[in-house]
């Protein structure tokens, strides 16, 4: 496999663990070479439900892709919310006479402030919400700009020290050099939103199989991170306890709701020989009962934030918790009283907001790559 041109990436979901081989076309595109999917118990309240499953599921996966590309070099792993959390530093440096501030400068202050030092977490991501120059002036990067003084909000992104420490030391025992690890709904944000959208503010609710995550970007800034263990399978779960039928059923029974439809009828489906029949108005209103949970725990969420949210601010919604239920978003624009709206990835055969943290999580890898390249010259060329 070609390290310069050939990308792979763990997706690690609530119900799922998913590979991707990705060839890299430009700076911002990617074409999926192969894939591959395993289910396993995931994951709740910050833990894995089965924590004997994760490491082995990511090594059958990578294995699958080695048959068909060769031996993998590096790999990049999405990290879930629930092992992660977010810390923001306000922060004034001061230099001893007006200079141009360069990238070793920026370094130094993320590093100076690092919030995780000593604690169970491990930084992997850190951007400045803003900088302010010395004549209070913002500013989206202050490298080559002349100051005496720098003010920033700088965002922190750990992950959980032991969640990283098992997967880095498990794949580098299988032969793997190098991990990298990115937070996932965040990477699914930086791709989802064109950096205008997200100067602007963004909050985004990423509902899973059996999580959901609530954050809020600014710029590039990841400035929130909720999330709560809740999330699409509550409707199989409500119908199957409610109608007293075998969870597989319900799942099936799930793919055929239809929030908008009005007026009596019945859902019918054929599972394992069998035909099964309900009432739509009844297997609707057990929808929506499981819907309005989820939006509560959002709403939760969102007055969790350490600062408010505009009554006219819209909620974005991705992940594929609610994606196959149809009229869904506009039960939960009623839910919330404010304006709601699906977001998906606009690549080819990826369009669907199921994808949103895979296409994510390769669209950062790319920069990520990019990036080392970019320091491995300034290090040759000391610039």
């Amino acid at each position: 496999m070609s390290d310069l041109s050939d990308m792979v990436v763990i997706d690690i979901g609530s119900k799922s663990i998913c590979a991707y081989n990705a060839e890299r076309l430009s700076d911002d595109n990617f074409a999926v070479k192969n894939s591959y999917e395993i289910e396993y118990d995931g994951f709740m309240d910050g833990a894995w439900i089965a924590p004997e499953q994760v490491l082995p599921s990511i090594v059958k996966l990578i294995d699958k892709i080695e048959r068909n590309s060769g031996r993998i070099k590096r790999v990049y792993v999405g990290i879930p919310s629930q092992f992660a959390i977010v810390r923001t530093v306000f922060e004034k440096v001061s230099f001893p006479q007006r200079k141009r501030v360069t990238s070793t400068d920026i370094s130094d202050l993320m590093d100076g402030n690092d919030p995780f030092i000593g604690s169970p977490y491990t930084r992997i991501h850190a951007e400045a919400a803003y900088y302010l120059n010395d004549k209070g002036e913002r500013l989206a990067s202050p490298i080559g700009k002349e100051t005496s003084a720098l003010k920033t909000q700088i965002a922190y992104v750990g992950v959980k020290t032991e969640v990283i420490s098992s997967i880095r030391q498990g794949l580098l025992r299988y032969g793997v050099k190098s991990v990298e690890f990115i937070q996932s709904e965040y990477a699914a944000a930086l791709s989802l939103f064109s950096k205008e959208e997200r100067e602007n503010g963004v909050v985004l609710a990423d509902i899973g199989f059996l999580s959901t995550t609530v954050l809020f970007i600014g710029g590039d800034a990841l400035l929130e991170l909720k999330d709560f263990s809740l999330g699409g399978s509550m409707i199989p779960l409500g119908i199957s306890t409610t109608m007293n039928i075998p969870f597989n059923v319900a799942a099936a029974l799930t793919q055929k709701i239809n929030l908008g439809y009005k007026g009596e009828g019945d859902y019918s489906l054929k599972y394992d020989a069998n035909t099964y029949t309900y009432p739509i108005e009844q297997i609707n209103v057990i929808a929506k009962e499981c819907i309005s949970c989820v939006v509560n725990y959002i709403r939760k969420a969102l007055q969790a934030f350490r600062f408010d949210i505009a009554p006219d601010q819209p909620i974005f919604l991705t992940g594929g918790g609610f994606s196959e239920i149809r009229f869904s978003r506009e039960y939960i624009s009623k839910c919330f009283d404010r304006e709601v709206e699906v977001v998906q990835p606009s690549m080819p055969n990826y369009d669907k907001p199921c994808y949103s943290t895979m296409v994510g999580l390769l669209k950062k890898a790319i920069i990520m790559e990019k990036g080392e390249k970019f320091g491995f010259f300034k290090r040759l060329f000391r610039l």
